[in-house]
């Protein structure tokens, strides 16, 4: 889950939708940033294409689809768990799980998923052993996925992840901040730009900021046109949470949509 909080309520957005707001700019992105290597299809390797990449954008968090069905609570914050914040133990095995899913839509889609988890840095800093053995599995699954296709240069690789981080990030700066907030109130994240973006940021981090209160300038615009995506999300009243916990209030409570504009 990832969470906003205002005076009255904690906004929640699940990490499946926020991966299909991803895959939505991914969809718009240049063309010149897909770029392809002659691969030769076959029966074990689905052709690399837009469409695989762009899947394994909008697909890459579709391990948390049932563990963000049902918030929960954290004591120490006084907030409902976000991804963030989720216990790393419980958390690697739904990363897992959804690049085992992936990988069954299209084993290409799944390298990018893996290969990005590989750059998180909690996964990176932990010498618990299931974290370790998490990113030897991973490790693992790259080399076999990379060999199936061994034809796809490493600079071309390593552009497609970057555009999964890119539209993740963009993504995020949309979840994580409230419609219209000034660059001086952004979350800290973004406050250099979107991680990851240098392929399309003119030589620096691809830079994100509100110009009104649904429209979000890009510089430079890594997209074809202007775009514009629709995130669903929850404001959970804090209120009923004290009164019945955060699962029926989150029960309760409707889902809205916010149209958010780049330019």
């Amino acid at each position: 889950m990832i969470i906003r909080e205002t005076e009255k309520a904690f906004v929640l957005v699940q990490q499946h939708d926020h991966a299909r707001f991803s895959g939505e700019a991914a969809a718009k992105f240049r063309d010149e940033w897909f770029k392809m290597d002659k691969v030769e299809e076959s029966p074990n390797m689905p052709a690399v294409t837009k469409e695989a990449i762009v899947l394994g954008v909008t697909e890459h968090d579709r391990g948390w689809i049932r563990p963000d069905d049902t918030p929960v609570w954290d004591d120490h914050l006084h907030a409902p768990y976000s991804f963030n914040e989720y216990p790393l133990l419980p958390k690697i095995t739904f990363y897992r799980m959804g690049v085992d899913e992936l990988e069954e839509k299209h084993p290409y889609s799944a390298l990018l998923s893996s290969m990005y988890y590989s750059v998180f840095e909690d996964l990176q800093k932990s010498e618990r052993e299931e974290v370790l053995e998490f990113v030897h599995h991973e490790e693992q699954r790259q080399q076999r996925l990379a060999i199936l296709y061994s034809g796809v240069e490493q600079e071309t690789l390593l552009l497609h992840r970057q555009i999964l981080q890119t539209c993740d990030g963009i993504s995020l700066y949309v979840c994580l901040n409230a419609s219209g907030i000034g660059k001086e109130d952004e979350h800290p994240w973004f406050k250099d730009g979107v991680p990851g973006s240098e392929p399309f940021g003119g030589g620096g981090l691809l830079q994100l900021n509100w110009i009104d209160d649904r429209t979000v300038k890009a510089d430079p615009s890594p997209f074809a046109g202007e775009f514009v995506g629709t995130l669903r999300e929850k404001a959970v009243p804090k209120d009923r949470i004290r009164e019945v916990g955060i699962a029926q209030a989150y029960e309760e409570t409707e889902w809205a949509e916010r149209e958010i504009r780049f330019v």
